[in-house]
């Protein structure tokens, strides 16, 4: 047994075992596929508008390609235009099998048992599965998170100039991937700093590796500045962070907050509230911020920006929101920290997959009732305002409620009138396709009884800390950032979302990982430090 068991190992970091591991992986999602055909995923319709208008010079949703960033669209978008749904599932097969391979990689800098058994698993965890089953950014996310572990991993285990910038390019990608990952911009400065070499090559790695991050972002910004006249790598972080969380959750914003509340306030009063079909309802500024939604706080974004202006930047919404919290600080971080609980505690199911009505069964009720007032349904009105920010304000999943019949209530020129009903036409098309077909049903009931017997991150994260403490194992400053990086992850969601199992499960194998790694991970002395960088 003990000779078996030392072939197995012997096996672990060699080419043929990766063939093998990508191999399986790429086996293993075709059978989940079987249940969850790839479907439509968070943003979907979003990330297909971008990338129809990549090309556009004057875009009609012209926001939306500043308030996204290209990498997700074009992974997304470019497989459907090319070979249709087919192809789309094939990428994201792919991308599932690189991505387990990755982890498993990372894994193996800490030892070949914990590489063995991070493939085993991120293998059988059906959770982190659907990620690949669904059109959005979550996959993407979750596939380039892995290959910049793996990068940071080797980086510090073997330091190099090369290393370094392969990995601060790696984080400008997660940012083009998906904007909220600005928030990992400091582990550029950070893993360089813990490398194991003498300080002054530390500080030269961490110039690389900071200026290979920041380079190709400042390159994106100048882009958006040339063509959408704003010079930003994404637009609109002022208006989410923490303003959604504080006005959609927590409902303390009042004018009586301070002088951004009092002028938030006064904005709705003035153009909002005397327009329908907020008019007809008589709708009081106390009661419109006490009921505060997704799709208001489009209607905000983009009264800021017509009103206030674009230079602006959401100063009225941001301060507001800081305003709210000061004056009832308990109330936000317990509903951050009890955000953030959840997300290490989620145990997501998800059903099985059938394509999906196009058009609602019947028109939605025009109003509804909250707290015995009474307001506009936001799945029942089309936010004319709100359009060219894309769908992310839409409150239905039939697209056809969330478009417009007559594009000229937005756009007067002819041109974008015709190239607006072309995006949404070709969205539409696409949407129609996902899923294409209907799921087996016994596959996501097997699925799904592993999922709630699966340890959830708070139990590996346990492990790992009481293990690293007692073990310190050789590449515990790998485990170190890798926590940096999820719990700086984490906390930006919580700080302005609600709790979604798509923000957290990208980021789970980072604690199957770093529990193995202390757990298991080889122990010895240090390499030598070189006399100078």
């Amino acid at each position: 047994m003990n000779e078996r068991w030392q072939r197995v190992l012997a096996f672990v970091p060699t080419r043929r075992a990766a063939v093998a591991l990508f191999a399986f992986a790429f086996v293993v999602y075709w059978l989940e596929s079987l249940g969850w055909p790839m479907a439509k995923g968070r943003d979907t319709w979003d990330y297909l508008a971008y990338y129809l208008q990549i090309f556009d010079s004057s875009p009609p949703l012209s926001e939306l390609q500043v308030f996204r960033t290209p990498l997700t669209p074009i992974v997304v978008g470019l497989p459907l235009d090319v070979g249709g749904i087919w192809l789309l599932e094939l990428v994201f097969a792919l991308m599932y099998a690189v991505s387990i391979l990755a982890w498993s990689a990372t894994a193996l800098v800490f030892g070949r048992i914990p590489a063995l058994f991070a493939a085993f698993l991120l293998l059988v965890y059906p959770a982190y599965a659907t990620l690949y089953h669904q059109a959005s950014s979550d996959a993407v996310f979750a596939t380039g998170l892995a290959v910049w572990a793996l990068l940071l991993s080797r980086a510090l285990a073997a330091p190099s100039t090369a290393r370094f910038v392969a990995l601060g390019a790696g984080l400008a990608l997660l940012i083009l991937i998906r904007p909220a990952n600005q928030v990992l911009l400091p582990l550029a400065v950070a893993a360089p700093l813990l490398a194991y070499v003498a300080w002054r090559r530390r500080v030269v790695l961490a110039a690389a590796c900071v200026l290979a991050a920041v380079i190709p972002l400042a390159a994106w910004a100048v882009h958006n500045g040339e063509r959408y006249d704003d010079t930003t790598v994404a637009r609109g972080g002022r208006a989410w962070v923490p303003f959604l969380q504080v006005f959609t959750a927590n409902r303390t914003i009042s004018p009586e907050n301070g002088p951004a509340s009092e002028r938030l306030s006064a904005l709705i009063e003035e153009h909002v509230l005397p327009l329908q079909p907020h008019a007809a309802l008589d709708v009081s500024p106390d009661v419109y911020l006490r009921n505060g939604s997704n799709y208001e706080t489009v209607r905000l974004i983009a009264l800021s920006d017509s009103i206030l202006g674009r230079g602006e930047n959401y100063d009225v919404l941001f301060d507001s929101a800081l305003e709210a919290i000061r004056e009832h600080p308990g109330v936000y971080f317990r509903r951050v920290g009890d955000t953030f609980w959840e997300f290490l505690r989620q145990k997501p199911l998800r059903e099985n997959v059938a394509p999906r009505e196009q058009t609602a069964p019947e028109a939605p009720a025009p109003t509804f009732e909250s707290d015995g007032d009474v307001l506009p349904n936001p799945q029942a009105t089309i936010l004319v305002g709100g359009v060219p920010y894309g769908f992310v304000w839409c409150a239905s999943d039939y697209i056809d409620s969330c478009t417009l019949a007559k594009p000229a209530q937005v756009w007067p020129e002819r041109a974008a009138q015709e190239r607006y009903r072309e995006v949404v036409a070709q969205v539409r098309a696409w949407d129609a396709e996902l899923p294409a077909r209907e799921g087996v049903s016994f596959v996501p009931e097997l699925l799904n009884r592993i999922t709630p017997r699966y340890p959830t991150p708070v139990l590996w994260l346990a492990v790992g800390i009481v293990a690293l403490v007692w073990r310190r194992p050789r590449a515990w400053r790998t485990i170190v950032l890798l926590w940096a990086a999820a719990v700086l992850v984490l906390l930006i969601h919580a700080a302005s979302q609600g709790v979604a199992p798509e923000f957290a499960l990208p980021l789970y194998p980072v604690f199957i990982v770093t529990a193995l790694g202390a757990l298991a991970g080889d122990r010895g002395p240090r390499p030598q430090l070189p006399s100078s960088g």
